[in-house]
């Protein structure tokens, strides 16, 4: 059955060789029960240890079976411990957090049968030891004795053909000592046991056979063994492999034996997830009040396609395959450029040639998608105030150097809902007031109440005086046409004095009401006086038989104003200005919806498409009459996104780092894990674990750490969440505001905390795995 040949066995102890075993051989049958006595030192524990798997030979030969154990690998002997030996320690050597039936069912686990028979050998093994009532105790409850009878069972449970017993009463009372060797006796019938022990007397009376020991050598045997007589049996290995479930559940039961330090370590290991779930919290709530924030603005912050479009921050609307423009980025030539550069919009002319502007095109193809559309020409309005002193003045910015009040003035959309969702009337001329009328403008002031000196003056207010609402309101102001503001002087065109025959002249207007930006506005007007488009169309009416506008369309070389030469299409911005042409300078586009706007935007792609495929073989003319625009809301939103996502970069880098410490302080506590269970260490390896189980059962342990802390972390981010929002949206003013961690993102922070706390257990694990069994069985 088993055979020793010339084994010797030398350590190394601080460069002096040590010999434990000098060419001991010896023999054993399939069943006895061998007892090997000796002095402390003689060498009696190395051959058991030997023969048992956990220390290996220097030279010599372990045959087991007829079969030679030289050439074993380490998953051989881990097979060899686990199915054909059975160790009974005298120190018992059970694990303290396991109760006694995971104790015994231990060595099963690593054989890897399944659970359910693995449980019913287990209660079979630990009846037959007369332990049944005791299955569910730990260790510490039990007396020595029945310690003992848990370790005899957990041996018998694989059905071991040797036994191994190292001083199996020598924690033991006398009485109890022979109902152990009693067991022990019954085992030895169909078994091979082999015990080391001090006492010739217990050996005398229940072994079969007595072998003694002493410096290393074999100095008697009572009953030598011959293979001659073996039966012929054949060694038969199966492979070892403890399951994940058990690693896991060892594991479990081990951080449960130490309660309040698995609650701070799952508690200090969650901080970093909590700071990155804050953080992300806090920017998914930001990015879902700035998604709200153009959704509420999309049907009020138009799509602005201008005839003379500044080429710097705008969108063009192009196919994917143009413009080759990434290859550029890659180039080492310099592209000369300017935040000057226009672009031409030809948007009033017939591009396509197919009789169709894009004017035509685009009201055909995206009716349905906007809900308004509005043309702003270049007509500036002239116009007159009664100062403080009752005298006639021109209503103009001083110092302007461009002509007309496009500064001071502008035309309001026809839809009362884009000035409504965005500014709050803060006084009104009637309380019944809804929206302006024909000849009624609204003054737009700053969120502070503020108004700009130059605008008091240009309204004919002393910049000093301290002013209500109430005293802008119902001021009158006088709008002129061409005849009565112009005269002609030597050939050119001038304004005439300002005085009350000209401001007698004019539609009168009047301020109604005063509106600022509300709380969620993030757009600035541009603007102080909103007018109305009648009172628009009732100065054009007037102005294109006015004799400033016959004049210049008599001489189209020059400005009639200033005698300058004219050039491209600055004859047709004159005439929009003196309101003898209608066509617009920019168009504002307002679209339903959110989905809307970006099937406004697919129209003009389009559009851009048929201008490409009109010059195939001429990027020059399809970039020169293609369509661009300015999303004002993308444009708004982008940047406060990208700030938003700046900002979050930063601060779960600075988070991270305490991901980072509390990996390190994992790492640090698996390593103290593995120190303290040393001994467990040496017991699994004994009853067959692999190194590479040793490794699972540390990374488990650590797994689970990592698990709990990123639940926890993330259920503690997610508590925060509530007060949070509330503070943040009291400091922010924004009521729309919440933070919230998406599903996906905690998902990952957890995942991320396993992650890292797996990679933090590798080195501890792998110095677990790599512990000596017999080394790690002598530790306490």
């Amino acid at each position: 059955m088993l055979e020793l040949k010339n084994i010797v066995k030398e350590y190394n102890l601080g460069g002096v060789k040590s010999t434990a075993l000098k060419n001991v051989s010896i023999a054993f049958p399939q069943s006895e029960f061998v007892s090997i006595l000796g002095a402390s030192g003689s060498g009696k524990t190395t051959m058991l240890n030997i023969i048992g798997g956990i220390d290996k030979y220097t030279s010599g030969d372990l045959v087991i079976a007829g079969k030679s154990s030289k050439d074993f690998k380490d998953k051989d002997w881990d097979a060899y411990r686990n199915g054909t030996i059975g160790f009974v320690f005298q120190a018992y050597n059970l694990i303290s957090h396991l109760t006694v039936l995971d104790n015994v069912k231990l060595a099963l686990s690593i054989s890897g049968i399944s659970s359910r028979e693995a449980i019913e050998k287990s209660k079979d093994a630990l009846e037959r030891v007369g332990l049944a009532e005791h299955i569910n105790k730990k260790p510490g409850q039990l007396s020595g004795g029945q310690m003992q009878r848990v370790a005899i069972a957990r041996a018998l449970v694989t059905n071991p053909k040797i036994i191994l017993a190292d001083e199996p009463t020598g924690a033991l009372d006398s009485k109890t000592s022979v109902q152990i060797m009693e067991l022990i006796k019954e085992i030895s019938k169909d078994k091979l046991v082999i015990m080391v022990t001090h006492n010739p007397e217990l050996a005398k009376e229940y072994s079969d056979r007595i072998v003694r020991v002493a410096d290393g050598e074999i100095v008697e045997d009572t009953k030598p063994y011959s293979l001659e007589n073996s039966e012929g049996s054949t060694y038969i290995a199966s492979k070892t492999a403890m399951s994940l479930k058990d690693a896991v559940k060892s594991s479990f039961n081990n951080l449960l034996t130490k309660k309040l330090r698995t609650f701070l370590t799952v508690l200090a290991s969650s901080i970093g997830i909590i700071s990155i779930a804050l953080v992300l919290s806090i920017s998914e709530g930001m990015n879902g009040y700035i998604s709200k924030l153009e959704g509420d603005n999309v049907s009020t912050m138009p799509f602005t396609i201008m005839n003379q479009q500044p080429t710097e921050g705008v969108r063009i609307a192009r196919t994917s395959e143009d413009t080759g423009e990434s290859s550029d980025a890659n180039s080492s030539k310099i592209k000369a450029s300017s935040t000057n550069d226009l672009h031409t919009n030809k948007y009033s002319e017939d591009i396509l040639g197919n009789g169709q502007t894009f004017i035509k095109y685009f009201e055909e193809n995206a009716k349905d998608y906007y809900k308004n559309i509005e043309y702003t020409n270049a007509y500036g309005l002239k116009s007159l105030v009664k100062n403080y002193n009752n005298q006639v003045q021109e209503v103009k910015i001083e110092d302007a150097e461009t002509f007309g009040n496009s500064t001071i003035f502008s035309k309001l959309s026809t839809d009362k809902s884009v000035l409504t969702s965005q500014f709050d009337i803060v006084a009104k001329l009637d309380e019944n007031f809804d929206y302006i009328k024909d000849n009624e403008m609204i003054l737009f002031v700053g969120k502070d109440n503020s108004l700009d000196k130059s605008i008091l003056r240009a309204l004919g207010y002393d910049d000093n005086a301290n002013l209500e609402f109430k005293d802008l309101l119902g001021k009158e102001i006088s709008v002129v046409d061409n005849d009565n503001y112009f005269e002609e002087v030597s050939g050119i065109y001038v304004p005439k004095k300002a005085d009350d025959n000209a401001y007698n002249s004019g539609v009168k207007a009047k301020i109604v009401a005063v509106a600022k930006p509300s709380a969620d506005n993030v757009s600035r007007t541009g603007y102080s006086l909103g007018y109305t488009s009648a009172l628009e169309k009732t100065m054009l009416d007037k102005e294109k038989n006015s004799k400033i506008v016959a004049a210049q369309k008599k001489d189209t070389s020059k400005n009639v104003m200033t005698k300058q030469d004219l050039k491209d299409n600055e004859l047709e911005n004159v005439l929009g200005y003196l309101g003898a042409s209608e066509k617009p300078i920019s168009i504002a586009i307002y679209p339903k919806s959110v989905d809307d706007k970006a099937k406004i935007e697919n129209v003009i792609v389009d559009y851009n498409k048929k201008v490409e495929n009109k010059y195939p073989n001429d990027a020059s003319a399809a970039e020169k009459n293609s369509i661009k625009y300015m999303d004002i809301s993308a444009a708004i939103t982008g940047i406060l996104g990208e700030i938003i996502t700046t900002i979050t970069i930063i601060l779960t880098s600075f988070a991270a780092i305490s991901l980072v410490v509390s990996s390190i302080m994992i790492g640090i506590l698996t390593y103290v894990s593995v120190v303290e269970r040393t001994k467990e260490i040496g017991i699994l390896r004994a009853i067959g674990a692999r190194k590479k189980d040793i490794t699972r059962i540390f990374n488990a342990e650590a797994g689970l750490v990592g698990l709990i802390s990123g639940l926890t972390g993330v259920l503690i981010a997610a508590t925060l969440s509530l007060p949070l929002s509330s503070v943040i949206k009291n400091a922010i003013k924004v009521e729309s505001f919440k933070a919230s961690l998406p599903l996906d993102q905690a998902i990952y922070l957890i995942g991320l905390s396993l992650i890292l706390t797996l990679l933090a257990s590798i080195i501890p694990a792998r110095i677990a795995a790599k512990k000596n069994p017999v080394e790690a069985l002598r530790s306490e």
